[in-house]
């Protein structure tokens, strides 16, 4: 397995080198938009640390690492260990004693209890289109499993693991939960489900892996800094062309423009890495900045950028302003409020966090079948990067 695992990384690599970013910005996102980014792939880890190592410009490149918590867990049972692979991700492991059981029967003491259940005929039908988001936010889950799971949680169960459908030997289990659910769970497949028996203690843990994110470092004037970040992240939501893919092709052409300047700030340009809305790094870096948050003017965001659909505006937590935002050219945009974000963790170490975004209706659109190329555009690239260019040589 090692083997084949080196073998795709060296073919990633491979891939990555013959196949550099192009030059225009809407060849750029059409790249950024080919190449699997989703943290669990093989390809991410690749891409991330070969990233930008074909641009020319005048910065110092940091490849960063920090910790994230995969969908795949590690269950021991006796003396056997096992690997899972859950729906829903959690950070804390779990135990108590194995308890069988089918979905809607009445719940006995299930106090510390680990529930075993089949995988339901909902989930299994709609594996295609789980987690996929409307255009009212709402998210295509299995409710009936979610009312018993939540239902299990409040009787005291530890958790629960998932075996494959009946129709489905081979595969692995699995229910589609939502992130809300208050009861942590994995799928198992056939040879590990053969081996729970009710009344065997059980402890299930999250898999933990390293995973790169990348940042350029453009020395200023001063040793005051501004820092402009994206993410460069995907998920089972897909390429994520709105909130990804259009920004990071922004802050990578910023580069290229700025590389002929000498700002009055130092700049870093960070491309962050993560499940979907890349926290992992964004946490990770906050850490880092804490060091040195003294010398941060401003943590800009680049986000739902690109699309040319309407003026710039910004969105700062509780509508907060910041010198920033009483400078030109910011003092010209609307700002807005910002909902829940990795950007909070930012607000309450007191550091100035923007989001800039030029799509009003590409909020409601992200991860939705209008999430597409197309929305991205020429001119709503390019006015974007060069918006930026004049604030920061202004």
């Amino acid at each position: 397995m090692l083997i084949v695992i080196s073998l795709l990384r060296s073919i990633a690599t491979v891939f990555l080198f013959f196949n550099p970013i192009h030059p225009t910005p809407l060849e750029t996102a059409e790249y950024f938009s080919s190449v699997d980014r989703n943290a669990d792939s093989w390809e991410s880890a690749d891409f991330f640390e070969s990233f930008g190592t074909d641009l020319p410009v005048d910065m110092d490149r940091n490849v960063l690492y920090t910790e994230r918590i995969t969908g795949w867990t590690e269950i021991e049972v006796g003396d056997g260990t096992y690997e899972g692979l859950s729906s829903m991700t959690f950070d804390q492991p779990f135990k108590g004693t194995i308890l069988h059981m089918e979905w809607g029967q009445d719940i006995p003491n299930v106090k510390e209890k680990v529930i075993v259940l089949p995988t339901t005929k909902f989930s299994y039908d709609n594996i295609e289109d789980a987690y996929t988001v409307d255009y009212a936010g709402e998210v295509l889950n299995d409710q009936e499993a979610n009312a018993y799971l939540s239902s299990l949680a409040s009787k005291g169960a530890a958790g629960y693991l998932i075996t494959p459908y009946e129709d489905d030997p081979y595969g692995m289990g699995f229910v589609f939960t939502s992130s809300y659910m208050p009861l942590d769970g994995t799928g198992v497949d056939s040879d590990t489900a053969e081996q729970l028996k009710d009344g065997q203690s059980i402890k299930v843990e999250p898999y933990r892996e390293e995973i790169p994110y990348v940042e350029f470092v453009q020395t200023g004037k001063s040793n005051q800094e501004i820092i402009i970040m994206s993410r460069l992240d995907s998920s089972w939501h897909g390429a994520h062309y709105l909130s990804a893919v259009g920004p990071s092709t922004v802050l990578y052409h910023l580069m290229q423009v700025m590389n002929k300047e000498t700002p009055d700030y130092t700049i870093r340009y960070v491309f962050l890495n993560g499940n979907g809305d890349s926290r992992e790094a964004s946490d990770d870096f906050l850490e880092r900045l804490m060091v040195q948050r003294e010398k941060v003017d401003a943590v800009v965001m680049l986000d739902i950028l690109g699309t040319g659909d309407g003026p710039l505006y910004v969105r700062t937590k509780g509508m907060k302003s910041y010198p920033t935002l009483e400078q030109s050219p910011f003092d010209q945009l609307t700002v807005r409020s910002l909902g829940s974000s990795p950007g909070d963790a930012y607000d309450e170490a007191g550091l100035p966090y923007i989001i800039l975004s030029d799509s009003l209706e590409g909020s409601w659109h992200v991860f939705t079948e209008k999430d597409t190329f197309e929305r991205l555009t020429k001119d709503g690239l390019s006015d974007a990067v060069n918006w930026l260019h004049a604030w920061l040589t202004d």
